[in-house]
């Protein structure tokens, strides 16, 4: 009986189906049908199916095919009462294409150039853009100057004896190891200049230097440094010679994130004798690595190119000397001629007098590079119309034997301590040596060196008559400081000295 109702029930389901395994229709006919309209707005796509213009149960509208049948089409047409048409596209399609690919294409326009690893300086600025519309098209404005990176240079007229050992190696400090570090970078010839690629691609770049500099070596990562020729400026050259400026390099390609360094060297030879200037203290002189960025990948000239700059600036610094008397209220006065010439007085002086008149002078080194100096008499020669036009500093003695002094040469290394006087801008040394009552930190080994130089004068006049003598303090390479010693010599014994010292 079993076996009996299973292939009833089989014979019934292919009569169903139409087949051992039926095609599904009746599971489809039985579906639940619901409008598409019945669902929110926000979470559908759903878009009316009814054309412009036609009826719910009209024809299909032109280019959209008929709603094909299919099993699920009577559940449309039991409430529609028909095929529904579609929606009606805007532009009919060619008859050969099946389907379209619309590409969309964005393209970024990069002006080229390289990142200096130095902040921009507000006062140096670099060249405008080549296309100032290329510049608008972020929104930047075309006409806001650009700025660049500055690099320093030092160079000593006088060589510093620990430059002369480390000018190979850059910057060099003036102070000892252990000592201490008041005279600060005393030279510094030769510096690097390392540039980034930060664009999105690589870029193609030239470099040239302007001014009294040259490039010594370009070198990349994973690349031959090129060296350029450096032949010693300072080897004496052939009459009508002079140093060759270097040519414009080769193209360097530097890709994205890759480096570039540049090591230049400030040359004094190249600076003209025209802009040296003796009688200042500081000569500065100023150049540019130029960084050429060309449009098209050649060698020949006249291609347009983008231009970016480096400012380079070299201060050429001599040593200067100041004079300071230490000052007598009873016997200084101001010098009426030149009032930045230093005059120590000697006032009145017995030529027998057991006790000798002595003035003292400080000798500062306002520089930190080193002073060689020498003390020198200035001779006069005076006429017969300067005699009578002089008044009485005219018909004064000359005589440089009447002045001694017990310093006449040395060595001064800067710059030398002094102090802001209170209630003004002018710094002046100390007359006394600081007590210790007053702060201060523990000095360096050598920080006695840095002291303002004590000279003492001694005015011996063998005559009743006005001694004046001018002398120089020379210095080697740099600034002399001059000054003028005056004082009458007398027979009258109440003019012996008694000078007063500070206890």
């Amino acid at each position: 009986s079993g076996g009996g109702s299973s292939a009833a029930s089989k014979e019934s389901s292919q009569a169903r189906g139409g087949g051992v395994y039926g095609d599904g229709r009746d599971d489809v006919r039985a579906l639940p049908s619901f409008k598409i309209e019945a669902i929110d707005e926000d979470d559908s796509d759903a878009e009316s199916l009814a054309a412009p213009g036609a009826g719910g149960h009209g024809g299909t509208a032109r280019g959209t095919p008929e709603v094909m049948d299919g099993p699920n089409s009577g559940a449309a047409s039991d409430k529609g009462g028909g095929a529904t048409a579609l929606k009606p596209l805007a532009d009919l399609p060619e008859g050969d294409v099946i389907s379209t690919l619309v590409v969309d294409c964005v393209g970024d326009v990069i002006i080229p150039r390289l990142t200096v690893d130095k902040k921009e300086e507000p006062s140096a600025d670099d060249f405008p853009h080549l296309d100032p519309k290329e510049v608008e098209l972020d929104g930047t404005d075309p006409s806001k100057p650009l700025k660049c990176a500055m690099f320093k240079f030092m160079h000593s007229c006088v060589p510093h004896p620990a430059a002369a050992r480390l000018q190979a190696n850059g910057t060099t400090h003036g102070g000892a190891a252990t000592g201490a570090q008041i005279p600060g970078i005393v030279s510094c010839l030769k510096r690097y200049v390392t540039m980034t690629n930060r664009n999105a691609c690589g870029v193609l770049c030239r470099f040239r230097i302007e001014g009294p500099f040259r490039l010594l070596e370009i070198a990349q990562v994973g690349k031959h440094p090129v060296r350029l020729a450096t032949e010693d400026p300072k080897k004496t050259l052939k009459k009508g010679k002079t140093i060759e400026r270097q040519p414009p390099l080769q193209l360097f390609s530097v890709e994205k994130y890759e480096t570039i360094s540049l090591q230049a060297e400030f040359v004094p030879e190249l600076v003209p004798a025209s802009q040296w200037d003796e009688s200042r203290v500081d000569n500065v002189f100023t150049g540019s690595i130029v960084v050429e960025y060309p449009r098209e990948r050649s060698e020949a000239a006249g291609v347009p190119a983008d231009m970016q700059r480096v400012h380079l600036v070299a201060t050429s610094r001599r040593p200067a000397l100041r004079l300071v008397a230490v000052p007598l209220p009873h016997l200084d006065r101001p010098l009426a001629q030149d009032p930045g010439l230093v005059m120590v007085e000697f006032g009145r002086t017995h030529v027998d007098s057991s006790v000798a008149r002595r003035r003292s002078v400080l000798l500062l080194n306002i520089t930190n590079v080193l002073a060689r100096w020498q003390l020198v008499h200035i001779g006069r020669k005076m006429s017969i119309q300067a005699l009578t036009a002089g008044g009485e500093d005219a018909s004064a003695l000359d005589d440089m034997n009447a002045f001694n002094f017990d310093v006449a040469e040395g060595e001064l290394v800067g710059p030398s301590k002094d102090v802001l006087v209170p209630g003004t801008g002018e710094r002046m040394p100390r007359w006394m040596p600081s007590t210790a009552a007053l702060p201060h930190a523990l000095p360096a080994q050598d920080e006695h060196l840095f002291e303002p130089l004590k000279v003492t004068i001694t005015f011996k006049p063998k005559k009743n008559e006005l001694y004046m003598s001018r002398f120089r303090m020379h210095v080697e390479g740099g600034i002399s400081a001059d000054f003028i010693c005056r004082g009458q010599g007398s027979y009258n014994e109440e003019d012996d000295c008694l000078d007063f010292v500070e206890s």
